[in-house]
């Protein structure tokens, strides 16, 4: 019999030879399809890990510009908080040397003409403007050398002592050589003439003083922001009045 399998198709019929199964040459197993080798089944892993870690880059390279955008953010705040304070500051400096609409010290102030006192009385107190009024006799202020004689007028003598800024009170009762009746620091002891002149005391200049108007119904407009350091021609700067 030939090398195969022969089948009856029906009775007295013909015989078909049916091939046999090929064997495998060499006698070795039939080999497995590529997609199912080994070495694929390694690619498949390395493909998948391959994967995890481009998704661990793009985590990490979204995480840093997570990172970039809080730095920047930072960096924008402090910024804006630099030029509010800034801006706040200069305004405020921008203010203090350009008032505006200021009211009591450091504006000006009204003095009725009820309040002004008489020529040679008492300096009379100007609490809302921090000042005194001195009416002078003409070469009044003076004393012993110290200050130099002027006209018969006003002045606005600010309270501050020019040594270290104590209020100085009108002592109407002081004696101090031959004299009764000084500007008495209370602080180091400096005394001033009505004029505001310096005769003893650690102060280092006279009392300062302010500009004075006078209106035409007899009132006063004292302007306590225009302030000039008292000087030894203080009983100079009187402004003539009545």
């Amino acid at each position: 019999m030939a090398n195969g399998n022969s089948q009856q198709t029906g009775e007295g019929g013909q015989q078909r030879r049916v091939p046999a199964p090929a064997e495998p040459s060499g006698g070795s197993r039939p080999q497995r399809a590529p997609h199912l080798r080994g070495e694929s089944r390694q690619g498949v892993v390395q493909t998948g890990e391959g994967a995890r870690a481009m998704v661990t880059q793009a985590q990490r390279r979204r995480a840093r510009q997570g990172q970039v955008t809080r730095r920047q953010l930072l960096r924008v705040s402090f910024w804006g908080f630099f030029t509010f304070g800034l801006t706040g500051g200069l305004g405020a400096f921008l203010s203090n040397f350009w008032p505006r609409g200021v009211t009591g010290f450091g504006g000006r102030i009204t003095v009725g003409a009820s309040a002004v006192p008489d020529v040679g009385a008492d300096p009379a107190p100007i609490q809302i403007g921090k000042f005194y009024l001195s009416h002078l006799r003409a070469g009044d202020g003076t004393h012993a050398g110290f200050g130099t004689e002027g006209d018969e007028g006003l002045l606005a003598l600010w309270w501050k002592c020019p040594h270290l800024g104590c209020t100085i009170p009108w002592r109407a009762g002081f004696p101090f050589e031959g004299v009764t009746g000084w500007f008495r620091c209370p602080c180091h002891g400096s005394t001033y003439t009505k004029g505001g002149i310096r005769v003893f005391g650690p102060a280092p200049r006279p009392m300062d003083t302010m500009e004075i108007t006078v209106n035409s119904d007899g009132s006063l407009t004292v302007n306590t922001g225009n302030i000039k350091k008292g000087g030894e021609d203080n009983p100079q700067r009187t402004t003539s009045y009545g």
